[in-house]
This record gives C-alpha cells, structure tokens and sequence, in this order.
C-alpha cells in the first residue's frame, strides 16, 4: 500500500527542533494573552513556524538561516493580519516533492495529495494560476526523480488541472494586484534582489543530505530554489493574496539571504 512520504517529523530531541517548537508555542500564548484573540494568536504563530519549516526547505544546510527568516516574520507583525496557511503549506509539501529532502520514493498517495490541495487552492483562490504552479513542480518532480512515470502523468493531471483552472477562474485577480501598488512592488523587487543573491550563495552548497543521510546534488536544490523564487513572484503579480501571506514567502527570502550574507562577511573579515 502507498504511503505518504512528503511530511517530516519534527523531533523535539533535535535541539533546533525544540527550540522553534518552544519559541511557536511562547509566541502563541504571549500574543493570545495579550491580544485577547486566540484565533489570529494561531494563525501568526502557525505562519511563524512554517516560515522557519520553509526556510529549512530551501536551505538546508544551515540550520540558524530558518530561524533568521522566522525573526524576519516576526518583525513584519505590525502588518500581518492574516496568513492563507493553507498556500504556505502547499508550497513545503511542493518543494519536497521536487527535492525528494525525506529520502523516500515519490509516490502515488503523495501526488495525489497535492493534485488534491491545489485542487482547493483552485476553488478556495478562485484563481487557474494554482494548475500552472502545480503542474511547474510536476516538470521540475519529473526531471529531479530520473523522469519517473507516476511524475509523468500528474504532468498531464496538471495540465488538466491548469486549462480547467483558466477556463472557470482564468488568473485575473482583483484590480489592486494588477495594479501593483507600492507594496507588492517592494516585495517584488527586494524579494528578486535578495533571492539572486541567495541563489548564487546556494549553487554552492555541497553536502547537503536528506533525511536518510543521503547526498543531494546541489543542482537539485537550487531548481526547487528556482521553483520557490519563480512561485514567490508569480503571487504577488498573479494572485489576490493578503499581505500576510506575501510576507511571509518574503521573509523565508530574506532570512535565508541575511544570513548567507553574514557568512561572507565573517569569511573575508576572517572573524571565527
């Protein structure tokens, strides 16, 4: 029988592990006491740890650089209201599914996993853009595990998906995204910034392992790198999402960037 292989355990006996699951949990109890409102005490503390779970995804290697884009995250709270946990979600469960980080084959329950999420993105969003991303990862799935046939025809399943998705909702969003006011344009333009810049620093990378203890060829995560980067600029010019959420997607890029930044620093000021 299938299993699902994209989740990850967060093993409260791994210091880094326990330490975030103990700041999210403070977090959660700090600004609900304070704020009087457990519900969005939830959502900005879930927001929060996905922020470090996706930077963990993209950069794994470096532990401290999740916990810089979590403290990004953080110093944006002034204006996340909301956060769509649902796309964020999605996009870790993605990014997995192309780096195949947990060491374990692809298989027919994950895909449909996904099929079945971007599927709700669809209808939630009303929007078709979620098909294209989707069947994006298929390609970029299909390419990383040695074009394995399952990817192959979820490549055709997102293809329906995406034409299905343009005909009923096409990718028009509300005229606010279109129109890029002066805050999507600064995401967009520092998010491209730092994320070349960050890219560059990941091309380099070697030894990076998935969870069985299995070397990742750099390549591989520097296309999942590719796919997030390309996903970041596709939300902010093609969707209707909160700032929140964008914001989020933003400090996971910032973070990880800050962090390759004060390595290169420290190296040619040749501080320890």
């Amino acid at each position: 029988m299938p299993t699902f292989t994209l989740g990850r355990k967060v093993d409260p006996g791994y210091q880094s592990n326990r330490i975030i699951l103990i700041m999210t949990i403070t977090l959660l109890l700090g600004r609900g006491l304070l704020a009087n409102d457990w519900r969005g005490s939830l959502v900005f503390s879930a927001g929060f740890f996905l922020t470090w779970a996706l930077a963990r995804e993209i950069d794994p290697l470096h532990e401290k650089s999740a916990f810089v884009a979590a403290f990004m995250y953080l110093s944006m709270a002034m204006w996340i209201v909301d956060v769509n946990l649902g796309v964020v979600f999605w996009t870790v469960l993605l990014l997995r599914g192309i780096t195949k980080i947990t060491g374990k084959k692809t298989t027919v329950l994950d895909l449909l996993g996904l099929m079945g999420l971007t599927i709700h993105m669809i209808l939630g969003q009303g929007n078709g853009v979620y098909g294209l991303i989707f069947t994006a990862a298929m390609v970029m799935g299909y390419r990383r595990s040695a074009k394995d046939v399952l990817f192959k025809v979820f490549m055709l399943v997102g293809i329906v998906l995406s034409a299905w998705g343009l005909y009923s909702y096409s990718i028009l969003v509300p005229g606010e995204a279109w129109q890029m006011d002066s805050f999507r344009w600064v995401l967009l333009l520092a998010g491209l910034a730092l994320g070349t810049f960050y890219g560059k620093m990941l091309q380099q990378d070697q030894g990076i392992r998935d969870d069985l203890g299995n070397i990742i060829e750099s390549k591989y995560m520097f296309i999942s790198y590719l796919f997030y980067l390309g996903m970041f600029a596709v939300l902010i010019t093609g969707t209707a999402l909160d700032q929140g959420t964008l914001s989020l997607y933003f400090a996971v890029i910032m973070g990880v960037a800050l962090y390759r930044g004060w390595l290169m620093i420290r190296s040619i000021g040749g501080f320890s």
